[in-house]
């Protein structure tokens, strides 16, 4: 540090004069330099320690918390989330706001995996959109993730859209849930997101290349890592000849999601 006592210390003052005259030598085109022994077993000869100002070391005591930060724990955790909910409850920001808000279920507290139900081609059953993935496209979804050792029971399920819509939700509608969406799962803290189809994937990331939804893509929302798949509805609706390489993109989306999982 400048104007410290290590920098001012004679010895250091010497040896940055040193340097400086080597430096200019090597410049110079001088490749030897001749020196009487006695000096050069001086120069080299160990330095008593106490002839050196004392540097202290870092301190290695953890940094203290705030005063006043709340304590992360899992009732503190649903009690902000209870908060934040109350606040999409109010929620008057597009044409679809309606009284019955939809919720995420499951894990709140820093669960393995946290799962966002999207829309996915315009008109969709209202399952694929906001639903808790029942029926046909519940049993699928369990299916997926049962292939990696996923119970639904462990997985936090949130809708990319609060509000019950049909069809495929505009923009405008997407902008509004992004922020409610975004802090929701930033508060829930997962290891990975899922984004099931490419209306998750744009209630997510509203702009740049994750917003096009593509299969097995990863992102990040802060430092949790996102990967979007098909959602089960899509491949519930495609035809014989698509459903195939529908699902192997989803199987290699969700091996690269073990993978991560299995990664410390």
């Amino acid at each position: 540090m400048p104007g410290s006592d290590v920098e001012n210390h004679p010895f250091v003052q010497a040896l940055d004069d040193t340097l400086a005259a080597l430096t200019y030598l090597r410049e110079s085109g001088v490749k030897t330099l001749p020196i009487e022994p006695e000096v050069w077993r001086a120069f080299t000869a160990p330095t008593p320690a106490q002839t050196m100002p004392r540097v202290p070391a870092p301190a290695q005591a953890e940094r203290p918390a705030p005063q006043g930060a709340p304590a992360d724990t899992p009732d503190a955790r649903a009690a902000v989330l209870s908060a934040l909910r109350g606040q999409i409850a109010a929620c008057q920001g597009c044409p679809y706001a309606a009284e019955t808000k939809l919720e995420g279920q499951g894990p709140c507290y820093n669960p393995e995996v946290a799962v966002v139900n999207g829309a996915q081609l315009a008109g969709d059953d209202p399952i694929a959109i906001g639903s808790r993935l029942e029926g046909e496209a519940g049993a699928l979804f369990d299916k997926m993730f049962g292939a990696i050792g996923l119970a639904r029971a462990a997985l936090y399920v949130t809708p990319a859209l609060k509000c019950p819509a049909a069809g495929r939700p505009t923009q405008a509608a997407l902008r509004v849930c992004s922020a409610h969406l975004r802090r929701e799962l930033t508060l829930v803290n997962p290891r990975a997101i899922v984004l099931l189809g490419p209306v998750a994937a744009r209630a997510l990331h509203p702009t740049g290349v994750a917003a096009t939804g593509k299969v097995g893509q990863w992102n990040l929302l802060g430092h949790i890592p996102t990967i979007t798949l098909h959602h089960p509805m899509r491949l519930i609706l495609a035809g014989k000849d698509l459903v195939r390489p529908l699902k192997l993109e989803n199987l290699a989306a969700l091996r690269a999601l073990q993978a991560r999982l299995r990664t410390p």
